[in-house]
């Protein structure tokens, strides 16, 4: 009986015309490159959660994640929170975006030309092409979950904290940490390795602050003590002052002699006192 219904049902043209596609024909998945280093491909997305609108953004190599909260979903909000990933991060080589009107726009395409980063708007009704961030959006709404149940914790700190445990959890698709794949990856500017730069920055901080402190304090003692000569008028400094209200200076003093070129003795014009 079975088979000569579904015979009867294969001939029936209002059948076939109306029948529910249960195992639909799709295009064979492909395996897609595995980015070479941090920051070839980054994902996109904004993410809505309890009346936030968070811009939500993924390196595809390492997982590393970045959240900015919106304000609205206006090109120029998401140019802001675009540049507040560029700016802490790097800039990517490609940028995988979805076809909603917050990115595909004018705004957003002349900012990414502008900073030489390539863009890569998915098909419509494939979420897998987007599958990374769309992943992080789950993983970061059972964060926000748990927050609000264990802690109370709504917002914008709950969406920060989310994305700071996200960054320090081992990641099953590369079996490592986030946060450590991002920092011990060294940008291509050929110059030295991390630890090496680390190392002499400091030292370059130092010596380059030593110069210019000698330089401001040369050019300003040369300036300032150059000009003084014997019998001129002078105030000194009130270095007893307790109140704002207080004289910053006192006096006046009369240069009666000049000890050494940043030395003088003064007179109090009014007492005679010397010092």
């Amino acid at each position: 009986m079975p088979k000569v219904a579904a015979r009867i049902i294969a001939g029936c043209k209002i059948c076939a015309a109306a029948k529910y596609e249960r195992n639909p024909e799709q295009t064979p998945q492909m395996l897609t490159p595995t980015p070479a280093r941090p920051l070839d491909v980054v994902e996109a997305d904004v993410m809505f959660w309890a009346g936030l609108r968070v811009l939500t953004m993924m390196d595809r190599l390492t997982r590393f994640a970045f959240a900015h909260q919106l304000t609205n979903k206006t090109a120029a909000e998401v140019c802001t929170g675009l540049l507040s990933f560029f700016g802490t991060v790097g800039l990517p080589g490609t940028l995988v975006v979805d076809r909603g009107r917050e990115f595909h726009n004018a705004r957003v395409k002349s900012l990414l030309e502008e900073l030489g980063i390539g863009v890569h708007f998915t098909t419509p009704g494939h979420p897998r092409s987007h599958g990374t961030v769309e992943r992080l959006h789950s993983t970061m709404a059972e964060h926000l979950r748990l927050l609000k149940l264990d802690r109370g914790l709504e917002g914008s700190e709950a969406v920060a904290r989310a994305v700071l445990a996200y960054n320090q959890s081992i990641h099953v698709a590369t079996d490592a940490v986030p946060l450590e794949l991002m920092r011990t990856w060294q940008m291509p500017t050929g110059s030295p390795p991390p630890d090496v730069v680390l190392g002499r920055a400091g030292e370059v901080a130092r010596e380059s602050k030593e110069k210019r402190v000698h330089r401001i304090n040369d050019a300003k003692a040369s300036d300032r003590w150059d000009r003084i000569r014997v019998g001129d008028d002078t105030w000194v400094k009130n270095w007893y002052r307790r109140r704002k209200e207080d004289p910053k200076f006192v006096g006046p003093f009369k240069v009666v002699k000049k000890l050494s070129k940043f030395r003088v003795r003064i007179q109090d014009v009014e007492t005679g006192r010397t010092r």
